[in-house]
C-alpha cells in the first residue's frame, strides 16, 4: 500500500506543491515520503512497508540515474521477473518490487505491462527521451486518477490530492452526480469532480512529444470468443498460485472472514500456506437477521483452527464514523457497506495488522449478487429487457427524483440509462447475462466495490489481498460457460460446486447474505435524528427541502420503503458537506 502524486509538463509547479498533495493522503504511507524534481515531471510517494525497505524507497531510479518510478500497489511475480532481468544483464540495488518496473520499462517499453501480476498504478519517467507512461492495473484493483493541470497533467492515487494543488478549481460534475442517483455510484471514467478522470482498468497513457495521449488499453476481459470450462483442480491451482505470491509480505497479516462462500473458500486454500503461527480473522456480527453471515464464518473457524474475532456494528457506529467514510470515499456511494470496510480496517489496524486477505472477485464476473437471481431466474433471450434490469438495479424512480431535486438539477439524472446502454455497448453481441457481467466487471466493480476496500483500507494503512483478483484467476471465471457461472437461478455456480468439497450443501447454497447494514431500518429508529439533520444540510439548491423531509416521515412511519434512495440521499448531502462546504 502506497501513495502516488505527480505533475508533469505543468507551468510553476514546485516540489512544494507535490508535497501538498503527498500529505493530504499520507496515510497511505506513513513509513516514508519523498518528492523527486526530475526536470519535466515533479513526483512523489508516501510508502507502507510490506517488506524490508533496503533502498527501495521511492521515487526510485534505474542505477544510471536515468529512468524513474513511482509506485503504488504491488507486483507479486517481481522475484520471476527480477530474475529474468539479471539474467539479462540488468543489476539491482534493492529486494523490492518497485526496481523491477524500471529496469522492465528499459527492457520492453509499455510491453512490460503483459508481464506483470499485480495490483498497480505507477508513473514511469525516462529521463534520456524525456517520456513516460502513467498504467493502471487491469481490474482496477488499484486506483490511479488524473486531471489537466497548467497546461500539463496531474496524477494521483486519490482525488483530494489533486483538489490540493493550488488554485484547483473545484467544481462539481452535475451530471456525473446525477447519475449516482440511478447507479448508486459514479460511473467511471467519470468522477463527480469536474475535470477529474479514472484512468480506466487495463489502460495506460504514454507520455511524449510535450503531451500525454489519451487512455490506451493494453488488457480487456475475455467475455467473447472460446468458453472453456475448467475443473476443480484447474482452480486449486490457479489459486493455490495466486496465494503462494501474494504471501510475499514480512508484516503481520489476517483475513476478513464474512462467512460468505468467497471469503470461506479463501481460508481454505491461504491456510496451508500461511507462515504465521495461526491465522487470525475478522468477521462481522450484526444483531438484526439477514444482515450477518458470522454463524457461518464462526463454522469455519472452528473447522480450520482459524483465530475468529467478532466485530459488532451498532448503530451509534454510523452516524460516528459517516464523514470520515464520506471523506475517504471521495465521491458519494450510497453504498453502506463502506462503513463495514471502514470499521473492518480500523480493527484490523488496532490489531496490528497490515496486510489483510479477502474474497472479493467472483460476485462480479460470475453474477453472484442477489440482484441478478432475482432477475435471471426463468429468464429467456426473448423476454429480456435491458431497460427492466436497468430499473431494478436503480437506486431511485423518476418519480422520486421529481419528489426531492429541484427543477435545475433533476434534469441532469435523466441520462443514467443512457450511460448504462453506453457501458455495455462493446458487449451487445453477447448473451444477456454475459452483458450484465460485462456491465459489473467494467463499471460496477471499478467504480463502486474495489474503491470500498483500497479507500477505507488505505486511510487505515490496511492493504488488501484478494487471491480471486489474480488476473489469471479472473480469466478462468470470465471465459467459463454460462451456464457454469448461472445454473438453475443460483450465481457463481462453479465456484460453489467447489466449495462444496470442503462445506456442506445448506452451507454453499444457502441463500446469499450481501454485507451491508439494516440502515433502512435504523433511520427509523436510533438513526433517524440523524438522518433529519444531515437532509437538512445546505445542498447549493439541488434538492426540495420539504420533499426530503417527507419522504424520511413516509419512510419512518412504514407507509413507503425509501431505503435505496435516502441512502443514496444521505452520502451525497455529506460529501457536498465534505468536499463543498457551503454546498456548491
Amino acid at each position: 500500500m502506497c501513495g502516488i502524486a505527480g505533475v508533469v509538463n505543468a507551468a510553476g509547479v514546485t516540489k512544494d506543491d507535490v508535497w501538498a498533495m503527498l500529505g493530504s493522503i499520507r496515510y497511505r504511507g506513513v513509513d516514508a515520503q519523498a518528492v523527486e524534481d526530475l526536470g519535466g515531471a515533479i513526483v512523489g510517494n508516501v510508502l507502507l512497508k510490506i517488506a524490508a525497505l533496503e533502498n527501495g524507497r521511492q521515487p526510485m531510479s534505474s542505477t544510471d540515474g536515468k529512468v524513474w518510478v513511482v509506485f503504488n500497489g504491488e507486483i507479486f511475480n517481481f522475484i520471476e521477473l527480477r530474475e529474468q532481468l539479471q539474467a539479462k544483464g540488468y543489476r539491482f540495488k534493492s529486494r523490492c518490487d518497485t526496481e523491477v518496473l524500471v529496469h522492465l520499462w528499459c527492457e520492453k517499453g509499455e510491453r512490460m505491462l503483459d508481464d506483470l501480476v499485480g495490483m498497480f498504478a505507477f508513473f514511469i519517467w525516462d529521463q534520456r527521451t524525456q517520456t513516460g507512461m502513467l498504467a493502471r492495473d487491469r481490474q482496477g484493483i488499484k486506483p490511479c486518477f488524473y486531471a489537466p493541470y497548467r497546461g500539463g497533467l496531474a496524477f494521483a492515487s486519490e482525488i483530494k490530492a489533486i483538489l490540493a494543488l493550488p488554485k484547483f478549481e473545484r467544481k462539481v460534475n452535475e451530471s456525473a452526480l446525477g447519475d449516482v442517483f440511478s447507479f448508486n455510484y459514479c460511473p467511471p471514467p467519470q468522477t463527480c469532480f469536474e475535470g477529474i478522470h479514472h484512468l480506466p482498468p487495463g489502460c495506460f497513457m504514454r507520455y511524449g512529444a510535450g503531451r500525454f495521449s489519451e487512455p490506451v488499453r493494453y488488457w480487456r476481459w475475455p467475455l467473447d470468443g472460446e468458453r472453456v470450462d475448467a475443473s476443480q483442480a484447474d482452480l486449486e491451482n490457479a489459486l493455490d498460485e495466486a496465494v503462494k505470491l501474494q504471501m510475499r509480505f514480512e508484516v503481520d497479516g489476517g483475513l476478513f472472514l464474512s462467512g460468505g462462500v468467497d471469503s470461506s473458500v479463501i481460508a481454505h486454500r491461504l491456510l496451508p500456506q500461511w507462515k504465521q503461527p495461526r491465522l487470525d480473522a475478522i468477521g462481522l456480527r450484526i444483531e438484526e437477521q439477514g444482515f450477518s453471515e458470522y454463524a457461518y464464518a464462526e463454522r469455519v473457524a472452528t473447522d480450520l483452527n482459524i483465530n475468529l474475532s467478532a466485530l459488532d456494528i451498532r448503530p451509534a457506529d454510523i452516524a460516528d464514523i459517516a464523514r470520515p467514510v464520506v471523506r475517504h470515499a471521495e465521491q458519494p456511494h450510497g453504498d453502506f457497506s463502506f462503513f463495514l470496510f471502514y470499521l473492518l480496517s480500523r480493527r484490523a489496524h488496532q490489531m496490528g495488522k497490515i496486510v489483510m486477505f479477502t474474497g472479493d472477485g467472483p460476485d462480479e464476473v460470475m453474477l453472484g449478487y442477489r440482484h441478478n437471481a432475482q432477475f435471471f431466474s426463468g429468464m429467456t433471450r426473448a423476454r429480456f429487457s435491458m431497460r427492466n434490469y436497468f430499473d431494478l438495479i436503480s437506486y431511485s424512480t423518476r418519480q422520486e427524483r421529481q419528489r426531492v431535486m429541484s427543477p435545475s438539477f433533476l434534469p441532469h439524472t435523466e441520462g443514467a440509462f443512457d450511460r448504462f446502454m453506453g457501458i455495455i455497448e462493446p458487449f451487445g453481441g453477447l448473451e444477456p447475462m454475459e452483458q450484465v457481467a460485462a456491465y459489473e466487471l467494467t463499471s460496477l466493480m471499478p467504480g463502486n466495490d474495489s474503491p470500498k476496500s483500497d479507500r477505507m483500507g488505505a486511510c487505515w494503512s490496511i492493504e488488501g489481498r484478494a487471491p480471486f483478483l489474480d488476473h489469471r484467476v479472473s480469466e478462468l471465471f470470465a471465459r467459463l460457460p454460462i451456464e457454469s457461472k448461472f445454473h438453475q437461478g443460483v450465481g457463481k455456480h462453479f465456484l460453489k460446486r467447489v466449495a462444496q468439497s470442503y462445506y456442506d450443501h445448506d452451507f454453499v447454497f444457502r441463500p446469499k447474505t450481501m454485507p451491508t447494514l439494516p440502515i433502512g431500518e435504523w433511520i427509523k429508529g436510533p438513526l433517524y435524528p440523524w438522518a433529519r439533520d444531515i437532509l437538512a444540510l445546505p445542498d447549493g439548491g439541488r434538492f426540495d427541502a420539504s420533499g426530503l423531509q417527507h419522504m424520511l416521515q413516509e419512510h419512518r412511519s412504514g407507509m413507503h420503503n425509501h431505503t435505496k434512495p435516502l441512502r443514496t440521499l444521505l452520502m451525497t448531502k455529506l460529501w457536498l458537506q465534505e468536499f463543498f462546504s457551503e454546498g456548491a
